[in-house]
């Protein structure tokens, strides 16, 4: 009995437990988690984990595991952004999150820990970069870090729809250009993976702040650009945009560079919609530009002053628009007026309907 036993260890169970341990070893493995040393998922991952402030406002605390583990900074420890907490469990956090900071990833080729400093840096000297002389409510109004990324997740997307010089362009904003083709081959995820907005997203953000006139108004913004929405929306690109198209002109294509932070206002040299740097802006996708394709209004405006063949022409054809539709409705009414002075009536009974006999044909028959 006991050499049978043996036997059947030796000959089967033995080579099962081998094989799964060669298994465990070489077979693949399971997927990357996100760089949790500090255990900090052990509080944070329930659901309604939050609180109330002194305002009334509820701060929520939960860090959904799944999303943060498919996202893009799921290889970022926790402490790399909350640099201000040095113990578990910690104090109540009083420091916003600096996304200037240096994180524990060091991009291949790189001799420096990798930071979002350059763009913050770009972004600093913006327009929508804080100055000192900006009044608090203009403070408040600009837009920060947060306010436009989030922590995306990665998207499939097909091969045939990545722009390589595009996408090897905005490599450059983080990435140092020495070695970058190697790097490039490194980072072949891009080619696959997708985390940015579509335009549709793009020009609903920016509409966010630039839409709300009311807002604008406050900050003391140009007649222009408080329409500047509105006429986007009006003109052949931003109609493109909302029937789908992902080739049309949205808001960053025009107002910034392959470094995406450097919107500045149009009278600054450097912003991408200076008089002298039309031209290469709208070459980014028409071909052929010259002095008389750059000067095309591309917020169109019905007015006057600065537009006035637009206006001339908007004229025209309100007038053929209203003079037609006033026409057929007053030659409707009087049709109607003729009729009921002669004598027949309409019903508006199952649809309408002319009933009785005319005034002119009775006494023609006399």
């Amino acid at each position: 009995m006991k050499r049978s036993v043996l036997k059947i260890i030796k000959r089967h169970i033995i080579p099962a437990l081998l094989a799964a341990g060669i298994f465990m070893l070489l077979g693949p493995g399971s997927p990357a988690r996100a760089a949790d040393e500090y255990n900090c998922l052990m509080c944070h991952k329930h659901r309604y984990s939050g609180r109330i402030d002194e305002n009334g406002k509820r701060w929520n605390y939960n860090v959904d595991e799944f999303l943060y583990n498919h996202s893009v900074h799921r290889s970022i420890e926790c402490r790399d952004c909350h640099s201000d907490i040095k113990r578990i469990p910690h104090d109540p956090v009083t420091q916003n999150v600096n996304c200037g900071n240096q994180c524990h990833i060091k991009p291949p080729f790189a001799q420096e820990k990798f930071s979002h400093e350059k763009l913050i840096g770009i972004y600093n000297q913006s327009a929508h970069g804080i100055e000192p002389q900006d009044s608090e409510e203009l403070k408040n109004a600009k837009p920060f870090c947060k306010y436009c990324h989030l922590n995306p997740m990665y998207t499939q997307i097909s091969e045939k729809t990545v722009l390589f010089k595009e996408s090897l362009q905005r490599c450059f904003n983080c990435h140092p250009q020495r070695g970058v083709i190697q790097a490039y081959r490194h980072m072949a995820h891009r080619l696959r993976k997708k985390t940015s907005r579509s335009s549709q997203k793009i020009v609903q953000l920016c509409s966010t702040c630039h839409g709300d006139v009311a807002l604008m108004k406050k900050l003391n913004v140009s007649e222009r650009a408080l329409t500047a929405v509105e006429s986007y929306n009006r003109s052949i690109h931003g109609k493109l945009v909302r029937l789908g198209s992902q080739k049309a002109a949205n808001c960053i294509s025009c107002h910034a560079s392959n470094a995406l932070h450097d919107i500045y206002k149009k009278d600054d040299p450097r912003a991408t919609i200076y008089k002298d740097n039309i031209a290469k802006t709208c070459s980014q996708c028409h071909e052929k530009t010259n002095s008389a394709f750059i000067n095309i209004a591309v917020h169109p405006s019905a007015e006057h002053e600065g537009n006035p063949i637009i206006y001339l022409v908007s004229i025209f054809f309100r007038v053929v628009l209203y003079g037609a539709t006033f026409s057929m409705v007053g030659l409707m009414l009087f049709e109607t007026f003729g009729r009921w002075t002669n004598g027949i009536k309409l019903i508006l009974i199952n649809g309408t309907s002319w009933r009785g006999q005319s005034k002119r044909r009775s006494k023609k028959r006399k």
